[in-house]
């Protein structure tokens, strides 16, 4: 059967693994001071329409007490990559304002790109599934650098996008057999490839009924000869014949 829609993760897939601890999260806890150092404390949302303050209005009052307070808490979060809804949300609003203001350009592989601009059509359809929120993704997607002062915007080219909160954990079948009914694709599983750094995933995705890839990439982590022996590998997205 033909492959005619193609689920990419991110990290690890279509862009480096270290992008989003070694970029994103230091941008984030390198202005989180600036943007927290811009409210009287405690922290009170009455009257406030900024979208910070409503995001910081989710935690408990003993931690918006101060600035401080605020900030080694959040930081603990980013430190342990722990998934918190407001930690998320406030890393979103941030993370806008560095992709708006050209701090920050997501550094898509070059083949990815590629892949991305060329295998869509009518009948063909690329969907996005991380663990990263969908506005993330959006983010990312949106400012992709490609060697100019102006990013580059691929999200035109996707027909839609998953994450944890919508599809549920990227390590669980059911997840995979979620974004299947989810894209039509329930009766033909095998006309859906999933492409994953991680074996788990790939596992996953293949216990739903999808072809699944491992993709290898410099600095993500090795993948042992049994796993290798039991799933189809590529090093790019150049490799896929379909």
């Amino acid at each position: 059967m033909a492959i005619h829609t193609v689920v990419l993760d991110i990290e690890g897939t279509v862009c480096p693994i270290t992008f989003v601890k070694d970029t994103l999260f230091p941008y984030f806890i390198a202005k989180l001071p600036g943007e927290l150092d811009k409210f009287d404390y405690p922290l009170n949302h009455v009257g406030s329409d900024d979208p910070i303050v409503s995001i910081l209005d989710n935690l408990p009052a003993n931690i918006t007490e101060s600035a401080q307070s605020i900030y080694n808490y959040l930081k603990n979060l980013v430190d342990y990559d722990i998934k918190d809804p407001v930690l998320k949300s406030l890393q979103g609003v941030i993370w806008t304002q560095g992709y708006e203001s050209g701090e920050l350009k997501a550094p898509v592989y070059p083949d990815s790109i590629k892949f991305i601009e060329s295998f869509p059509n009518r009948n063909n359809k690329i969907y996005i599934y991380s663990s990263g929120s969908i506005g993330a993704q959006k983010l990312l997607f949106g400012h992709v650098a490609n060697g100019s002062d102006k990013s580059l915007d691929l999200n035109n080219k996707l027909s839609g996008y998953f994450d944890i909160t919508t599809a549920g954990h990227k390590t669980v079948y059911t997840s995979y057999s979620k974004i299947l009914k989810e894209i039509g694709k329930e009766e033909d599983p095998q006309s859906v490839l999933f492409l994953s750094d991680n074996v788990n995933e790939v596992k996953a995705a293949s216990k739903a009924g999808m072809r699944s890839y491992i993709v290898i990439r410099p600095g993500n982590a090795p993948i042992s000869d049994e796993d290798k022996s039991k799933c189809t590998a590529i090093t790019s997205l150049s490799d896929l014949d379909i």
